[in-house]
């Protein structure tokens, strides 16, 4: 059996479960100290003995865990548990794509013409020029993710909202990638299209979520191509000056800060969300790549990847313990007589 991936699709109902099942043995254990209670209530105290001598106090707390462990297992398999995967190979009419650009300053930085975020704008710009079918939404982010566009067949309208968006739309700083990711997540439609995910970054994830953010779209069907705006060996960060002038960003101690591009964290995202990691060059030829790659559905190496539920497990399980509960006396054997 494959045990990889092990994951809830809704998790928060654990919690309800775990107490569910206390509820159900607090209140079996209240019932049982009422009964007790009741029957030294009528009955004398020298025959209280001699009326509970045949009961298993021990069954009885045995009888009361199973049934709350019952309660609990079926609480579990109503959190929709996963391990393993399969995937379909079928293709989708169309693609409704996504489009996370990273708008912080390190995406000013000067090892891209003439600029990352230029760069990144201009490739997307021709992306969709020449795709041709599907939606095509845009979401920006740096310390915070916003909807620029929401998904559209109108590529003009979409070009407008690309050509306005700059690193002044977020004013929180910082890079997080978890944030957009989830954002792009919540703009797409319930359609049966395809739905891909192309993050445009230089990759410094500073909240350091991107990775389990792509992991939870991948078990929602959809899939992350990250392309990767840049070079690994960096460049300075042109930032506005107070005097409304280009001046090159620096540190505390007073020298220029490198941004330099984070293949490894880039990979990993997409990696476990099934799509490819691209640079995006010095031309945009990655980005071109990659929507010929989407357009001959090559692109995803598990666009179909759904984990596999796990619910009957549970319930069998659950099932069982009540069985055996209700077949378990909680009157003791009577001991053999001496002879």
């Amino acid at each position: 059996m494959d045990f990889s991936d092990p994951h809830f699709e809704r998790p928060l109902l654990l919690l309800a479960a775990v107490a569910a099942a206390g509820l159900a043995l607090g209140g079996l254990r209240w019932a049982d100290a009422r009964r007790r209670s009741g029957l030294a209530g009528f009955a004398a105290e020298r025959l209280l003995g001699h009326l509970l001598a045949g009961h298993s106090a021990a069954r009885r707390v045995i009888k009361d865990l199973m049934v709350a462990t019952a309660v609990l297992l079926l609480g579990v398999a109503a959190a929709g548990p996963r391990w393993g995967y399969v995937t379909t190979a079928a293709r989708a009419s169309s693609e409704d794509v996504i489009f996370v650009l990273d708008v912080s300053k390190s995406m000013m930085a000067s090892d891209a013409r003439p600029s990352r975020l230029a760069r990144a704008k201009a490739s997307v710009s021709a992306f969709v020029k020449t795709k041709g079918t599907g939606s095509v939404g845009l979401v920006a982010f740096a310390g915070q993710a916003f909807l620029q566009c929401p998904l559209t067949r109108d590529y003009d309208a979409f070009s407008r909202a690309l050509e306005e968006t700059d690193t002044s739309v977020i004013q929180v700083t910082g890079t997080d990638i978890g944030r957009a990711l989830e954002e792009a997540e919540a703009a797409f439609a319930p359609n049966r299209s395809r739905k891909l995910v192309i993050l445009l970054t230089d990759g410094e994830d500073l909240e350091s979520g991107g990775v389990d953010a792509a992991k939870r779209l991948a078990r929602n069907g959809l899939v992350v191509h990250a392309v990767g705006v840049g070079t690994a060996a960096g460049g300075t960060i042109s930032v506005v000056g107070p005097l409304g002038t280009l001046e090159t960003l620096k540190d505390a101690e007073g020298a220029a800060v490198i941004s330099r591009l984070d293949e490894a964290t880039l990979s990993k995202v997409a990696e476990v969300a099934g799509g490819r990691f691209v640079l995006l060059g010095t031309a945009g030829e990655g980005m071109e790549a990659l929507r010929l790659a989407v357009e001959a559905g090559t692109d995803s190496a598990h666009a179909g990847r759904q984990g596999v539920p796990r619910e009957h497990w549970f319930v069998t399980l659950a099932l069982a313990l009540l069985v055996v509960e209700t077949l378990l006396s909680t009157r003791r054997r009577p001991a053999a007589e001496a002879s």
